[in-house]
């Protein structure tokens, strides 16, 4: 029994057989030809034997396709419009899709309708006569249109069907093929950095935030005070890419340091040059060793001396930085800084340890 309700992909025919099947039965000009190149036999089928075709592709028993999957129609431009009906046979498992071009062409298509056949297809054939316009002969009653008003005017998937958003407003964002304006001309758009892909909030807060995370190169005179509108911008507006003024002074504080050791590598290859210099002139001279010897030892304590200075001064920026973070944090806490005694004591020299009697003898 259950042999009996499963599907069996076994015992389907090949698509050639199927439609061999269907033109013996039919004929040969029932079936124009077929394709079985997207993995689904698609079998072209003459308009007016259109409802014969998928009555026998649902009688006949090595066919069985019992169950109605689907109904659309396509725009076929100067050619007109087809139908494509898809069935399924639940017995194999397969599927299959029938074509049809509508006689009639694009001024007044009309095909027979698969409803006596399929209860399914009712809706789909409304469907598509509210789209395409598409007459379905025998159908019990294609109006009112569902997808569309009732007084609604011209066939919305057609081709050639102008949408009237498009001759009041030109499209935004990325051009499409063949965009054309009233007058038929081609609008050629150069899109910028920054602009708006439509009129809603989202999209102008996102091209305001590009322009904010790329800024034009500006003339030297007015960068500065570009950068302080940025900032200002920022402020406002936390999420929108923009430099927050405290990165600012962040980046010339860094900026700062890299060109004080950048001076301070330099100074100090300076004085090594000379002294290599002076080294290799009293080798050259073979003048007394003691007197060139000595200039070499100063030019070397020079450089040293220049070395130990920068540090000492990276040392008191560092040591100042400190200070100034300790009493920006303690002013935010309301309590004293390191540098000032609490209130009930005096400060130590030795950090504050109380007095003993050694201490005071």
């Amino acid at each position: 029994m259950a042999g009996s309700v499963l599907a069996r992909r076994d015992r389907a025919l090949t698509p050639d057989e199927q439609v061999e099947l269907l033109r013996d039965r039919l004929g040969d000009d029932a079936i124009t030809g077929m394709s079985d190149a997207s993995a689904t036999l698609t079998v072209d089928v003459a308009p007016d034997r259109w409802v014969e075709v998928a009555e026998r592709c649902r009688d006949e028993e090595q066919l069985a396709y019992d169950l109605f999957d689907c109904l659309f129609g396509i725009d076929a431009r100067d050619d007109g419009f087809d139908v494509v009906c898809v069935l399924y046979a639940t017995s194999t498992g397969t599927r299959l899709a029938l074509r049809a071009r509508c006689p009639g062409g694009r001024e007044a298509p009309t095909l027979g309708s698969l409803t006596g056949l399929f209860r399914g297809a009712d809706w789909h054939e409304r469907e598509t006569w509210d789209m395409f316009g598409i007459e379905f002969e025998g159908h019990p009653g294609l109006a009112p249109r569902i997808l569309t008003v009732e007084n609604f005017d011209g066939w919305p998937l057609r081709k050639d069907f102008p949408l009237a958003s498009r001759v009041a407003k030109p499209w935004p964002g990325v051009k499409e093929p063949a965009e054309l304006d009233e007058d038929g001309n081609v609008i050629e758009r150069e899109p910028r950095l920054g602009d708006a892909p439509g009129p809603y909030e989202l999209d102008k807060a996102m091209a305001e935030q590009a322009k904010l995370a790329n800024p034009v190169p500006e003339t030297a005179s007015e960068s500065g005070a570009a950068v302080e509108d940025r900032a200002e911008d920022a402020d406002l507006a936390s999420d929108s890419g923009a430099v927050l003024a405290g990165d600012i002074e962040h980046e010339a504080e860094r900026a700062e340091e890299q060109a004080s050791e950048a001076a301070v590598e330099a100074a100090a290859d300076v004085a090594d040059a000379e002294a290599d210099a002076a080294a290799t002139a009293t080798e050259a001279r073979e003048v007394d060793g003691a007197t060139d010897a000595d200039a070499a030892a100063s030019a070397r304590e020079t450089a040293d001396d220049a070395r130990k200075r920068q540090a000492e001064a990276r040392a008191r920026k560092a040591e100042e930085r400190r200070a100034e973070a300790e009493a920006a944090g303690a002013a935010a806490s309301g309590g004293p800084t390191s540098s000032e005694p609490e209130t009930g004591g005096t400060a130590s020299a030795d950090g504050g340890a109380p007095d003993t009697d050694e201490d005071r003898t």
